[in-house]
Protein backbone atom coordinates (compact mmCIF):
# COMPACT_ATOMS: atom_id res chain seq x y z
CA UNK A 1 0.00 0.00 0.00
CA UNK A 2 2.90 2.26 0.72
CA UNK A 3 3.83 2.08 -2.90
CA UNK A 4 0.45 2.72 -4.31
CA UNK A 5 0.09 5.88 -2.40
CA UNK A 6 3.88 7.04 -3.55
CA UNK A 7 2.99 5.95 -6.97
CA UNK A 8 -0.13 9.23 -6.77
CA UNK A 9 2.41 11.58 -5.07
CA UNK A 10 1.86 11.03 -1.03
CA UNK A 11 4.45 11.51 1.34
CA UNK A 12 4.76 9.51 4.12
CA UNK A 13 3.90 11.01 7.54
CA UNK A 14 4.48 10.08 11.19
CA UNK A 15 2.26 11.46 13.00
CA UNK A 16 2.44 11.89 17.08
CA UNK A 17 1.46 9.34 18.65
CA UNK A 18 0.30 11.16 22.18
CA UNK A 19 -1.90 13.95 22.84
CA UNK A 20 -3.48 16.14 24.73
CA UNK A 21 -6.75 14.19 26.38
CA UNK A 22 -10.29 15.39 26.16
CA UNK A 23 -13.79 14.17 25.94
CA UNK A 24 -13.83 12.52 22.94
CA UNK A 25 -16.91 13.48 20.50
CA UNK A 26 -17.50 10.75 18.75
CA UNK A 27 -18.02 8.57 22.08
CA UNK A 28 -14.68 6.50 21.10
CA UNK A 29 -13.39 6.26 24.79
CA UNK A 30 -9.66 7.54 24.35
CA UNK A 31 -6.80 5.11 26.18
CA UNK A 32 -6.13 8.57 28.38
CA UNK A 33 -3.37 8.81 31.63
CA UNK A 34 -1.64 11.55 33.58
CA UNK A 35 2.05 12.44 32.73
CA UNK A 36 4.57 13.16 35.35
CA UNK A 37 3.47 16.78 35.08
CA UNK A 38 -0.15 16.29 35.88
CA UNK A 39 -1.20 16.97 32.30
CA UNK A 40 -3.89 14.41 30.86
CA UNK A 41 -2.21 12.96 27.99
CA UNK A 42 -3.81 10.19 25.50
CA UNK A 43 -2.76 7.72 23.03
CA UNK A 44 -4.13 9.14 19.26
CA UNK A 45 -7.98 7.51 18.64
CA UNK A 46 -8.02 9.01 15.28
CA UNK A 47 -5.30 9.75 12.65
CA UNK A 48 -7.24 12.24 10.59
CA UNK A 49 -7.43 14.61 13.59
CA UNK A 50 -3.53 14.11 14.67
CA UNK A 51 -2.56 14.62 10.56
CA UNK A 52 -4.89 17.74 11.31
CA UNK A 53 -3.24 19.32 14.02
CA UNK A 54 0.48 18.34 12.60
CA UNK A 55 -0.39 20.17 9.41
CA UNK A 56 -1.47 23.40 11.39
CA UNK A 57 1.56 23.77 13.17
CA UNK A 58 4.26 22.14 11.02
CA UNK A 59 2.77 23.27 7.55
CA UNK A 60 1.00 26.05 9.08
CA UNK A 61 2.70 28.70 6.35
CA UNK A 62 2.40 26.42 3.47
CA UNK A 63 -0.43 27.33 1.06
CA UNK A 64 0.28 24.31 -1.70
CA UNK A 65 -1.42 20.87 -1.84
CA UNK A 66 0.03 18.74 1.08
CA UNK A 67 -0.12 14.77 0.33
CA UNK A 68 0.31 13.32 3.21
CA UNK A 69 0.48 9.01 3.95
CA UNK A 70 0.59 6.87 6.77
CA UNK A 71 0.83 3.48 8.22
CA UNK A 72 0.46 3.46 11.59
CA UNK A 73 -2.11 2.36 14.81
CA UNK A 74 -4.22 3.87 16.37
CA UNK A 75 -5.65 3.19 19.98
CA UNK A 76 -9.35 3.36 21.30
CA UNK A 77 -10.69 1.87 24.83
CA UNK A 78 -13.08 -1.08 24.37
CA UNK A 79 -14.48 -2.81 27.65
CA UNK A 80 -13.36 -5.98 28.86
CA UNK A 81 -14.65 -9.17 27.86
CA UNK A 82 -15.72 -7.54 24.62
CA UNK A 83 -13.68 -8.74 22.22
CA UNK A 84 -12.98 -5.43 20.59
CA UNK A 85 -9.48 -4.23 19.48
CA UNK A 86 -8.16 -1.27 21.36
CA UNK A 87 -5.04 -1.17 19.20
CA UNK A 88 -6.14 -0.38 15.39
CA UNK A 89 -3.56 -0.68 12.61
CA UNK A 90 -5.00 1.45 9.71
CA UNK A 91 -3.02 2.73 6.54
CA UNK A 92 -4.44 5.90 4.92
CA UNK A 93 -4.33 9.18 2.66
CA UNK A 94 -4.75 13.11 3.63
CA UNK A 95 -5.34 15.22 0.25
CA UNK A 96 -4.82 18.66 2.53
CA UNK A 97 -5.74 21.60 0.18
CA UNK A 98 -7.63 19.50 -2.56
CA UNK A 99 -10.95 20.94 -3.39
CA UNK A 100 -14.04 19.91 -5.74
CA UNK A 101 -15.38 16.89 -7.35
CA UNK A 102 -11.90 16.49 -9.26
CA UNK A 103 -10.23 15.83 -5.75
CA UNK A 104 -13.46 13.86 -4.66
CA UNK A 105 -12.78 11.42 -7.62
CA UNK A 106 -8.79 10.68 -6.97
CA UNK A 107 -9.11 9.96 -3.68
CA UNK A 108 -12.11 7.67 -4.14
CA UNK A 109 -10.00 5.71 -6.59
CA UNK A 110 -7.16 5.51 -4.88
CA UNK A 111 -8.59 3.52 -2.19
CA UNK A 112 -10.58 1.16 -4.65
CA UNK A 113 -6.62 0.77 -6.42
CA UNK A 114 -4.97 0.01 -3.01
CA UNK A 115 -7.44 -2.56 -2.15
CA UNK A 116 -7.51 -4.45 -5.57
CA UNK A 117 -3.61 -3.87 -5.68
CA UNK A 118 -3.67 -5.93 -2.30
CA UNK A 119 -5.72 -8.72 -3.75
CA UNK A 120 -9.25 -7.91 -2.90
CA UNK A 121 -12.25 -8.49 -4.95
CA UNK A 122 -14.16 -5.44 -5.05
CA UNK A 123 -17.61 -5.87 -6.98
CA UNK A 124 -20.41 -3.06 -7.31
CA UNK A 125 -21.35 -2.81 -3.85
CA UNK A 126 -18.51 -2.96 -1.98
CA UNK A 127 -17.66 0.91 -2.12
CA UNK A 128 -20.67 2.89 -1.09
CA UNK A 129 -20.99 6.57 -1.19
CA UNK A 130 -22.64 9.54 0.53
CA UNK A 131 -22.85 13.26 1.30
CA UNK A 132 -23.04 14.19 4.46
CA UNK A 133 -23.79 17.65 3.26
CA UNK A 134 -26.67 16.59 1.21
CA UNK A 135 -28.49 14.50 3.95
CA UNK A 136 -27.87 17.67 5.87
CA UNK A 137 -29.72 19.38 3.35
CA UNK A 138 -32.47 17.25 3.61
CA UNK A 139 -33.49 18.38 6.84
CA UNK A 140 -32.76 22.11 6.61
CA UNK A 141 -36.01 23.14 7.47
CA UNK A 142 -35.32 21.80 11.19
CA UNK A 143 -33.35 23.93 14.22
CA UNK A 144 -29.64 23.18 14.33
CA UNK A 145 -30.58 20.77 17.29
CA UNK A 146 -33.55 18.86 15.31
CA UNK A 147 -31.16 18.24 13.02
CA UNK A 148 -28.08 17.20 14.81
CA UNK A 149 -30.46 14.51 16.40
CA UNK A 150 -31.88 12.99 12.98
CA UNK A 151 -27.84 12.69 12.10
CA UNK A 152 -27.02 11.19 15.24
CA UNK A 153 -29.56 8.15 14.46
CA UNK A 154 -28.31 8.05 10.92
CA UNK A 155 -24.83 7.80 12.53
CA UNK A 156 -26.27 5.10 14.16
CA UNK A 157 -28.11 3.46 11.32
CA UNK A 158 -31.48 3.99 12.25
CA UNK A 159 -33.10 5.75 9.36
CA UNK A 160 -36.32 5.34 10.86
CA UNK A 161 -35.41 6.66 13.89
CA UNK A 162 -34.21 9.78 12.70
CA UNK A 163 -36.95 10.19 10.15
CA UNK A 164 -39.02 9.92 13.70
CA UNK A 165 -37.52 12.74 15.19
CA UNK A 166 -37.62 14.74 11.72
CA UNK A 167 -41.62 14.46 12.07
CA UNK A 168 -41.49 15.01 15.76
CA UNK A 169 -39.71 18.59 15.01
CA UNK A 170 -42.14 19.37 12.93
CA UNK A 171 -41.06 19.15 9.79
CA UNK A 172 -43.56 18.85 6.82
CA UNK A 173 -45.05 15.67 5.98
CA UNK A 174 -44.02 15.76 2.22
CA UNK A 175 -40.59 16.80 3.38
CA UNK A 176 -40.33 13.48 5.20
CA UNK A 177 -41.23 11.32 2.72
CA UNK A 178 -38.95 13.18 0.17
CA UNK A 179 -36.14 12.72 2.84
CA UNK A 180 -36.94 8.65 3.48
CA UNK A 181 -37.26 7.64 -0.74
CA UNK A 182 -33.42 9.67 -0.86
CA UNK A 183 -32.23 7.83 2.23
CA UNK A 184 -33.56 4.25 1.07
CA UNK A 185 -32.35 4.47 -2.27
CA UNK A 186 -35.42 5.91 -4.47
CA UNK A 187 -34.24 6.54 -8.00
CA UNK A 188 -34.78 10.08 -8.82
CA UNK A 189 -35.81 11.39 -5.42
CA UNK A 190 -33.03 13.78 -4.78
CA UNK A 191 -32.42 15.80 -8.21
CA UNK A 192 -30.17 18.75 -5.94
CA UNK A 193 -26.79 20.23 -7.11
CA UNK A 194 -25.15 17.83 -4.30
CA UNK A 195 -26.73 14.84 -5.95
CA UNK A 196 -25.29 15.68 -9.26
CA UNK A 197 -21.93 16.34 -7.74
CA UNK A 198 -22.25 12.73 -5.46
CA UNK A 199 -22.49 11.07 -8.94
CA UNK A 200 -19.68 13.00 -10.76
CA UNK A 201 -17.59 12.16 -8.44
CA UNK A 202 -18.26 8.24 -8.75
CA UNK A 203 -17.85 8.42 -12.47
CA UNK A 204 -14.90 10.40 -12.39
CA UNK A 205 -13.29 7.76 -9.80
CA UNK A 206 -13.96 5.15 -12.47
CA UNK A 207 -12.13 7.26 -14.66
CA UNK A 208 -9.32 7.60 -12.79
CA UNK A 209 -9.30 3.61 -11.65
CA UNK A 210 -11.92 1.44 -13.55
CA UNK A 211 -10.93 -1.38 -11.91
CA UNK A 212 -11.63 -5.05 -12.55
CA UNK A 213 -15.57 -4.58 -11.86
CA UNK A 214 -16.27 -1.76 -14.61
CA UNK A 215 -19.25 0.03 -12.16
CA UNK A 216 -17.98 -0.52 -9.03
CA UNK A 217 -19.36 2.05 -6.19
CA UNK A 218 -22.93 2.84 -5.70
CA UNK A 219 -24.82 5.84 -3.88
CA UNK A 220 -26.08 4.83 -0.64
CA UNK A 221 -27.16 8.51 1.15
CA UNK A 222 -27.82 6.77 4.47
CA UNK A 223 -24.21 6.64 5.06
CA UNK A 224 -23.03 9.00 7.54
CA UNK A 225 -20.11 8.22 9.22
CA UNK A 226 -19.96 7.77 13.15
CA UNK A 227 -16.78 10.53 13.38
CA UNK A 228 -18.71 13.97 13.18
CA UNK A 229 -16.09 16.38 11.27
CA UNK A 230 -16.71 14.76 7.88
CA UNK A 231 -18.73 17.63 5.88
CA UNK A 232 -19.31 16.24 1.79
CA UNK A 233 -18.59 13.51 0.14
CA UNK A 234 -18.39 10.46 2.29
CA UNK A 235 -17.64 6.60 1.93
CA UNK A 236 -17.29 2.92 2.94
CA UNK A 237 -15.74 -0.44 1.58
CA UNK A 238 -17.57 -2.90 3.14
CA UNK A 239 -17.00 -7.21 2.85
CA UNK A 240 -19.49 -9.97 3.45
CA UNK A 241 -17.11 -11.50 6.27
CA UNK A 242 -15.37 -8.88 7.26
CA UNK A 243 -17.60 -5.71 7.44
CA UNK A 244 -16.25 -2.52 7.29
CA UNK A 245 -12.57 -2.41 5.73
CA UNK A 246 -12.11 1.48 5.09
CA UNK A 247 -13.57 4.40 5.51
CA UNK A 248 -13.07 8.20 4.25
CA UNK A 249 -14.63 11.65 3.38
CA UNK A 250 -14.23 15.04 3.12
CA UNK A 251 -14.25 16.78 6.20
CA UNK A 252 -13.07 20.80 5.31
CA UNK A 253 -14.08 22.58 8.66
CA UNK A 254 -11.64 20.06 11.02
CA UNK A 255 -8.49 21.76 9.89
CA UNK A 256 -10.18 25.31 10.95
CA UNK A 257 -10.16 23.88 14.67
CA UNK A 258 -6.53 24.15 14.79
CA UNK A 259 -5.14 26.71 12.54
CA UNK A 260 -6.45 28.53 9.08
CA UNK A 261 -9.23 26.57 7.50
CA UNK A 262 -8.69 24.28 4.58
CA UNK A 263 -10.21 21.69 2.34
CA UNK A 264 -9.15 18.38 2.67
CA UNK A 265 -10.50 14.78 1.93
CA UNK A 266 -9.13 11.04 2.71
CA UNK A 267 -8.91 7.55 3.66
CA UNK A 268 -8.06 5.07 6.61
CA UNK A 269 -7.90 1.44 5.64
CA UNK A 270 -8.18 -1.07 8.30
CA UNK A 271 -5.50 -3.20 7.74
CA UNK A 272 -6.60 -6.08 10.11
CA UNK A 273 -10.21 -6.33 8.38
CA UNK A 274 -8.70 -6.04 4.94
CA UNK A 275 -6.50 -8.95 6.06
CA UNK A 276 -9.65 -11.21 6.73
CA UNK A 277 -11.31 -10.32 3.84
CA UNK A 278 -8.42 -11.40 1.68
CA UNK A 279 -8.10 -14.85 3.70
CA UNK A 280 -12.12 -14.91 3.71
CA UNK A 281 -11.42 -15.09 -0.58
CA UNK A 282 -8.78 -17.59 -0.28
CA UNK A 283 -6.28 -15.36 -1.13
CA UNK A 284 -2.72 -15.76 -1.97
CA UNK A 285 0.37 -13.51 -2.62
CA UNK A 286 1.29 -13.79 -6.05
CA UNK A 287 4.72 -13.78 -6.05
CA UNK A 288 5.39 -15.57 -2.50
CA UNK A 289 7.24 -18.79 -2.54
CA UNK A 290 6.44 -21.91 -1.17
CA UNK A 291 7.50 -22.23 2.21
CA UNK A 292 9.46 -25.49 3.08
CA UNK A 293 8.97 -27.24 6.15
CA UNK A 294 12.23 -28.99 6.59
CA UNK A 295 11.96 -31.97 9.22
CA UNK A 296 15.78 -32.18 11.11
CA UNK A 297 17.99 -35.44 11.18
CA UNK A 298 19.89 -37.21 14.42
CA UNK A 299 22.81 -35.04 12.79
CA UNK A 300 22.17 -30.99 13.94
CA UNK A 301 25.43 -29.64 11.85
CA UNK A 302 24.08 -31.66 8.96
CA UNK A 303 20.75 -30.30 9.41
CA UNK A 304 21.65 -26.70 9.68
CA UNK A 305 24.04 -27.17 6.36
CA UNK A 306 20.85 -28.54 4.32
CA UNK A 307 18.88 -25.54 5.25
CA UNK A 308 21.35 -22.99 4.24
CA UNK A 309 21.87 -25.04 1.02
CA UNK A 310 18.08 -24.80 0.47
CA UNK A 311 17.91 -21.04 0.87
CA UNK A 312 20.94 -20.90 -0.97
CA UNK A 313 18.87 -22.32 -3.82
CA UNK A 314 15.88 -19.90 -3.21
CA UNK A 315 13.26 -21.25 -0.73
CA UNK A 316 11.93 -20.14 2.03
CA UNK A 317 12.57 -22.80 4.79
CA UNK A 318 11.61 -23.34 8.15
CA UNK A 319 12.77 -26.12 10.46
CA UNK A 320 9.71 -27.79 11.95
CA UNK A 321 6.39 -27.05 11.82
CA UNK A 322 4.45 -23.89 11.25
CA UNK A 323 0.87 -23.26 13.13
CA UNK A 324 0.19 -20.05 11.08
CA UNK A 325 1.09 -20.51 7.68
CA UNK A 326 -1.62 -17.45 6.19
CA UNK A 327 -2.50 -19.51 3.46
CA UNK A 328 1.06 -19.81 2.09
CA UNK A 329 2.15 -23.00 -0.16
CA UNK A 330 3.85 -25.73 1.99
CA UNK A 331 6.28 -27.87 1.01
CA UNK A 332 7.90 -31.01 3.75
CA UNK A 333 10.69 -32.93 3.97
CA UNK A 334 13.25 -34.72 5.61
CA UNK A 335 16.79 -33.84 5.97
CA UNK A 336 18.85 -37.00 4.73
CA UNK A 337 21.99 -35.45 4.55
CA UNK A 338 24.01 -32.03 4.38
CA UNK A 339 23.08 -32.04 0.52
CA UNK A 340 20.12 -34.19 0.22
CA UNK A 341 16.37 -34.29 1.22
CA UNK A 342 13.50 -36.43 1.14
CA UNK A 343 10.59 -35.23 -0.11
CA UNK A 344 6.69 -35.97 1.21
CA UNK A 345 6.13 -38.02 -2.11
CA UNK A 346 8.71 -40.05 -1.70
CA UNK A 347 11.76 -38.59 -3.83
CA UNK A 348 15.01 -37.67 -2.82
CA UNK A 349 16.56 -34.44 -4.33
CA UNK A 350 19.82 -32.37 -3.86
CA UNK A 351 18.82 -29.43 -1.62
CA UNK A 352 20.89 -26.86 -4.00
CA UNK A 353 18.72 -27.45 -6.88
CA UNK A 354 15.51 -28.42 -4.98
CA UNK A 355 14.48 -24.12 -5.79
CA UNK A 356 14.72 -24.14 -9.37
CA UNK A 357 13.06 -27.59 -9.53
CA UNK A 358 9.80 -25.89 -8.23
CA UNK A 359 10.18 -22.64 -9.83
CA UNK A 360 9.85 -24.47 -13.14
Amino acid sequence: MADVFADSGFTPLHPPLLEYGAVDSAKRRRIQFLDSDGSLVALRPDLTTSVARLVAGRYRDMTGVLRLSYIAPVFREEPAMSGGAREILQAGVELVGGDGALADAEILALLVESLELCGLSVCASTVQVGNVRLVSSLFADLSEDARGEVLQALRLGDVAGGLSHAREAGMAADKVQRAARALTGTDGAVETVEAQELCRAIELARERWPGREKRWGVPNLALVPALPYYTGIVFEAIHPDAGVIASGGRYDLLLGAFGPPRPAIGFAIDVLQLHRALFAEAWQPRTQRPLLLLRASADERATLRCAAALRAGGLAVAMGDVAERAGRAVIQAEVIDERLVKLDDGRVAEAASLGGEIGS
